[in-house]
């Protein structure tokens, strides 16, 4: 598997950046994970062919992580009027809240699937599970499993029983890490840097890989404040880089 960061920012980008946007892929398969404003034109940038996108899936229908969907459905429909695009998209997806649900499709762009916990999806090599978090809207974690590889995407969320075991043996943990420990309140729906490398850590994790970054704070500062609890392979998410699986 290889994963390639489109975006990594959240609630919104930095200057040339974009927010929640990851594309999946093996030799057959190509998957987006997250469509959040600016990603598309990332995408676009290394994958041109949206015939060659199986599936997409959207952890939760917060703008930061659908924003572009909007967009994305214009040029799957538009280019299915023109004869460029031969399909419609299988997207995987909540379906709250209703009004940002409602606005997605446009002239048959997507073919919806509504998700849950017991959800469980096959995508060519690919088995996908969901796993529902604590965030402000209807959100899901989910994990990637593939020839004997593990791969979770934390989604939005704040800690919540259930978390580290359905992280435990990943071979990539890619987790939200919003903010530093010093300013997280109790009625905010991320985590800290702290947060995450601390369920890295109690779910036996090797591999951490940090995103959702506010662009107010410096990746640096995030970085440290995990590296003081997680002691393995600890990278940031950076726009553009491929990470092996």
């Amino acid at each position: 598997m290889k994963l390639t960061v489109l975006g990594c920012y959240g609630p919104y980008p930095k200057a040339r950046g974009a927010c929640s946007g990851y594309l999946l892929e093996d030799d057959d398969s190509k998957i987006l994970i997250d469509c959040g404003n600016g990603v598309l034109s990332k995408l676009f940038a290394i994958m041109s062919d949206l015939n060659k996108l199986d599936a997409i899936f959207i952890s939760h229908l917060h703008s930061d992580h659908m924003g572009d969907l909007l967009v994305l459905r214009y040029a799957i429909g538009i280019g299915q009027l023109m004869g460029k695009v031969r399909k419609s998209i299988p997207i995987y997806l909540p379906s709250s809240p209703k009004d940002e649900y409602d606005k997605i499709q446009f002239n048959n762009a997507f073919i919806r699937n509504i998700i849950n916990e017991k959800t469980t999806v096959k995508v060519n090599n690919f088995n996908v599970s969901f796993k529902k978090t604590d965030h402000s809207v209807e959100c899901y974690a989910i994990a990637f499993e593939h020839s004997g590889k593990r791969f979770v995407y934390s989604g939005d969320t704040k800690v919540f029983d259930g978390f580290i075991d359905f992280v435990r043996g990943s071979d990539l943990f890619l987790c939200e890490a919003s903010v530093l420990e010093k300013d997280r309140t109790e009625s905010m729906a991320h985590l800290s840097a702290k947060q995450a490398a601390e369920i890295a850590l109690n779910a036996g994790i090797k591999r951490l890989l940090l995103t959702h970054l506010l662009p107010e704070i410096k990746p640096d500062s995030l970085y440290t404040e995990a590296r003081e609890v997680f002691p393995y392979i600890l990278e940031m998410a950076e726009e553009g880089k491929g990470y092996f699986i």
